[in-house]
């Protein structure tokens, strides 16, 4: 596993934490002084992302991925820690400055993203509107950009709600590559389409990031859209970080119990047999264990689980949070 950063990162999560309050506190909660309650959405994750390579962030609906994701962009404000872009600080959306368009987010559901009064090339031409560029060249380049997804410049004229859904998830794509951003980050870029054209947008954003050196956070809970796009893979379970290594090393062998529970829980595309699901509930994201987060649900908790949570441990290149692996 490499450190924390190299001269080849472009994007560094360094000790991530963004917590939601619960519901408004009251005078009189004040006045008895009620702690508020928060939702541990992302807490203490530090990642770090190559230049032209893809991180995966993999796990559950509310593991904390696309806060995460939402972080990087700026859609959200960090509780605490720190996002770099090539070394400069990412901050809210409003307060980015010159990292504006440099950051761009495909979202999981291009229906809702797209605004469905403006043509399809005014929805992809959006994160230039505040350049310096000229009308034309702006105009040029949302052309280009929908070429570059394969689209034909006819449908520029259109409304994203005359296409279908893997055309209007190809118009996302268009318009998140349109600036020429540094990261961009993938939502469940595949969840909202048909499975048959899940693969071609799969093999799009591969191709882009070939021949344009894009660099992708990808969020997924999907196994089978990890294994073809990831580089690095990290596992999140509960706003933490539960593995973190190369794609093949977390894949091909997994260590820690959550990664084995979700890997052996997802569809085999050459196997017949149903996948053997997740056991047990995950606790809430308000009222957390003291311990590991996965310990009411892993078969192989020990006392020591129940008091602390585990910290990161190096296994063979990869980071594993689970005592199993304090040797």
């Amino acid at each position: 596993m490499r450190s924390l950063t190299t001269n080849q990162d472009v994007l560094v999560i360094s000790n991530a934490v963004k917590l939601f309050p619960v519901g408004k506190r009251s005078v009189w909660d004040r006045v008895i002084r009620k702690p508020q309650r928060f939702v541990h959405a992302v807490d203490d994750v530090s990642l770090h992302v190559a230049k032209a390579e893809t991180l995966v962030l993999l796990g559950e609906s509310g593991s904390g991925k696309t806060t995460l994701g939402r972080l990087v962009v700026g859609l959200e404000t960090l509780t605490s820690g720190r996002i770099d872009l090539e070394g400069e600080e990412v901050r809210h959306l409003k307060d980015n400055g010159k990292l504006r368009g440099r950051l761009q987010m495909v979202f999981q559901d291009p229906t809702s993203s797209l605004d469905p009064f403006m043509k399809v090339e005014d929805c992809v031409a959006e994160p230039l509107r505040k350049s310096k560029l000229e009308r034309e060249k702006i105009s040029a380049r949302a052309v280009e950009s929908l070429g570059n997804v394969g689209l034909g410049e006819k449908l520029a004229g259109k409304r994203p709600s005359e296409l279908s859904q893997g055309q209007r998830q190809r118009v996302a794509v268009a318009r998140a590559i349109v600036s020429k951003p540094d990261v961009i980050v993938l939502d469940e870029p595949t969840s909202s389409i048909d499975v048959s054209l899940q693969a071609q947008v799969l093999n799009l954003l591969v191709r882009l990031q070939k021949t344009q050196g894009f660099t992708y956070l990808l969020i997924t809970h999907d196994p089978n859209v990890a294994r073809y796009m990831a580089d690095n893979i990290a596992v999140m379970y509960l706003g933490k970080v539960a593995e973190y290594g190369r794609a093949e090393s977390v894949l091909g062998n997994p260590r820690h119990p959550y990664t084995q529970a979700l890997l052996a829980s997802a569809p085999k595309p050459d196997e017949l047999s149903l996948p053997k699901p997740l056991s047990g509930e995950p606790p809430s994201m308000v009222s957390l264990p003291k311990g590991c987060r996965f310990a009411p649900r892993c078969p192989f908790v020990m006392e020591r689980c129940k008091e602390s949570q585990p910290p990161l441990f190096d296994k063979d290149g990869s980071l594993v949070a689970c005592y199993l692996y304090d040797r």
